[in-house]
C-alpha cells in the first residue's frame, strides 16, 4: 500500500505478536534474513504479557552561542537496554538473572547455583526476535551486553515466577546494537535512487 493524500500508510503499523530474547558468546553474528537462529544462541524463553520493553536515551549538550542561544547540540553518549520478565525458570535465565553458572550433580541431579556477595557479571551478545506474522520479522543483535538490573521475584500460588532483568548495550565496539528488519512493507517504503539517496 501505497502512501495516501496524507501521508499515511496504516500497513506500517506493527503489533509484536511474538518473539523472544537470545544470548550467546561475545562475538556471534546476526543470522542471516529469514534464517533461523542457530544453536549458539540460547532463548531466554517465555515472558510475562508486558512482552520486552526497549529504552533508547541521549545524553547531550548544547552548544549556547552569546547572540543565538543554542545553536547545536552535541550527543556525547547513547543508552540502550531491552527489559523483560522470564517466566521460565531456566539454566540461562537463572544464570543471567544470579550471574552464576548452575552446576549439576550427575548422580543426583540435582543443580546448585551459588550466589556470591559480589560478582563481574560476564558479558555475552544478545538477540531480540520479534514478529508480526511470518514474513516480517524484526531483530536486534547486541554484540555485546550485560545485565545490568534485576527484579525481585515472588513466589506465591497465586501467580507464576517471574525474573525481571535489563539486559544493557556495552560500548566499546563500532555498534551498540544493530537491527536487521525483514518486513516487505518497511522495504517498499525505504527513499529510491530517484528521491535523491544516490547509489
Amino acid at each position: 500500500m501505497a502512501r495516501d493524500a496524507e501521508g499515511f500508510n496504516t500497513d506500517l503499523v506493527r503489533v509484536a505478536v511474538t518473539g523472544t530474547i537470545y544470548k550467546a558468546e561475545t562475538g556471534a553474528e546476526m543470522p542471516a534474513p529469514g534464517a533461523a537462529v542457530g544453536a549458539e544462541f540460547v532463548p531466554l524463553g517465555t515472558f510475562d504479557d508486558d512482552g520486552v520493553e526497549h529504552e533508547f536515551s541521549e545524553d547531550t549538550e548544547e552548544v549556547k552561542s552569546w547572540q543565538r542561544g543554542t545553536v547545536r547540540v552535541i550527543v556525547t553518549g547513547r543508552s540502550l537496554t531491552l527489559k523483560m520478565n522470564s517466566l521460565e525458570s531456566s539454566p540461562a535465565v537463572l544464570e543471567d538473572f544470579y550471574g552464576a553458572i548452575p552446576e549439576i550433580d550427575a548422580e543426583t541431579g540435582s543443580v546448585t547455583i551459588d550466589i556470591k556477595p559480589s560478582v563481574s557479571r560476564p558479558k555475552s551478545a544478545y538477540l531480540f526476535e520479534w514478529k508480526d506474522g511470518d514474513d516480517k520479522v524484526w531483530r536486534m543483535l547486541i554484540p555485546t551486553g550485560q545485565v545490568s538490573e534485576v527484579e525481585s521475584p515472588k513466589f506465591s500460588s497465586a501467580e507464576a515466577v517471574a525474573w525481571g532483568m535489563t539486559i544493557q548495550a556495552l560500548g566499546g565496539g563500532e555498534l551498540l546494537a544493530q537491527w536487521q528488519i525483514t518486513d516487505p512493507d518497511f522495504a517498499a517504503d525505504m527513499p529510491t535512487d530517484d528521491a535523491g539517496t544516490g547509489a
